[in-house]
């Protein structure tokens, strides 16, 4: 039996470069690894693939990132597996839950396997099952090219002083509703294809979708009031995050916004996509 931490992300910055002709987009993201994560339990049995999942929206077949990774990787090793996914990441909130879960598996079989794939072919498998998943197989805090499968490790930047910072606390906050990441890319297009030059904000993403969803402009200007040092929407949203000085400081910010929007966390950065646990 194997268990592993499958981290959340945040995107600290999108950029949407163009449509491929294959229909995914270009993209260029800064995406940053953080503490709150799934539980992954891996454990081998006889033959096929049974997924378990505490969510009881989430699908246990091949609808399911976590299931497609598997079958994928028994197309090069063929043995017989018990996924059990403790959900902690919310559903449908742009923070890669799903992906995170499939990063999990993939990185979990490769390593009872006895890691017949290196890193690179273990990110070529990821990405044939999801754009994020070649990010959480790598995670801390990279730059992130092509439609997700271009994965560059980053350091976090220096604060004045020149001193290196370890690790950064976030705000997150998850309203009560879902945003589809096609539909959110679908969107832009329809708005922005013929008027690039319209593009603005770090994620460009967070116009569109904010027309549907104004509460997420609400929860930036709350995370500001109570002293964020900035707020953004993560990828297609709907999670806002703010970025809160030290721990004690983020605590008294969580303390207040939990009043309104009790699925909300403190969170910090961390180095990696997948862990054992």
């Amino acid at each position: 039996m194997l268990r592993l931490k499958a981290y959340a992300k945040i995107n600290l910055s999108l950029k949407i470069r163009g449509k491929r002709p294959d229909g995914f987009h270009e993209i260029e993201s800064v995406m940053q690894s953080v503490s709150l994560c799934d539980y992954v339990t891996l454990t081998q049995i006889s033959s096929g693939i049974q997924l378990t999942t505490s969510h009881p929206r989430l699908p246990t077949d091949n609808r399911n990132l976590a299931y497609k990774a598997a079958e994928l990787f028994f197309k090069i090793q063929n043995y017989g597996i018990k996924i059990d996914i403790e959900k902690n990441i919310p559903v449908a909130a742009g923070l890669a839950g799903g992906s995170a879960d499939a990063a999990a598996v993939l990185f979990g079989l490769n390593q009872m396997a006895g890691n017949p794939l290196g890193g690179n072919e273990l990110s070529e498998l990821g990405a044939k099952v999801g754009s994020d998943v070649p990010f959480c197989l790598v995670g801390g805090n990279c730059l992130v090219r092509g439609r997700g499968e271009k994965v560059e490790s980053r350091k976090l930047k220096a604060l004045p002083a020149g001193r290196q910072v370890e690790s950064r606390n976030y705000i997150l906050i998850v309203p009560e509703v879902e945003v589809s990441t096609k539909w959110a890319y679908e969107e832009f297009d329809k708005i922005f294809a013929d008027s690039p030059q319209l593009i603005v904000g770090n994620n460009n993403l967070e116009a569109v979708v904010v027309k549907k969803i104004p509460i997420i402009q609400e929860i930036k200007r709350m995370l500001l009031s109570l002293g964020c040092s900035y707020a953004q929407m993560s990828g297609s949203g709907p999670s806002v995050f703010g970025e809160a000085g030290d721990a004690s400081a983020g605590e008294k910010i969580l303390s207040q916004i939990k009043i309104k929007f009790p699925q909300s966390y403190l969170v910090n950065s961390v180095p990696k996509g997948i862990e054992v646990a």
